[in-house]
């Protein structure tokens, strides 16, 4: 039983993830945006966007990729972003004794 239960508690710290916004120089405040935030796979042509910032998601090793890309969106949403490029894939750090999974993006506020 004890097993099943630190199972169960490693599946859910594997969801988990923590976000930081380091906001562009210069850009302007967006409002929180309410819709889906678009994973592009480049960025979009010049004077297309507005860059809003970098947002980073850090999880722990268990943590999938799709864990951290949900949470990078929510994080741009929250700045104004309605969409993200990713910053190559994710990396593996070792951080005291523990491994962390980092996954970094550019937000980005598409224009009409």
């Amino acid at each position: 039983m004890r097993t099943l239960a630190a199972l169960m508690m490693l599946a859910l710290l594997g969801a988990c993830a923590t976000t930081e916004f380091n906001p562009a120089p210069g850009a302007p405040v967006y409002p929180a945006h309410q819709d889906e935030v678009k994973v592009l796979p480049g960025f979009p042509p010049e004077g297309s966007y507005d860059s809003v910032g970098i947002v980073i998601a850090y999880g722990v090793d268990l943590t999938d990729k799709d864990d951290l890309i949900e949470a990078l969106q929510s994080e741009a949403a929250k700045r104004g972003a309605n969409a993200i490029v990713l910053q190559g894939d994710v990396k593996l750090r070792s951080s005291r004794d523990r491994n962390e999974k980092v996954l970094g993006a550019f937000a980005l506020r598409l224009k009409p």
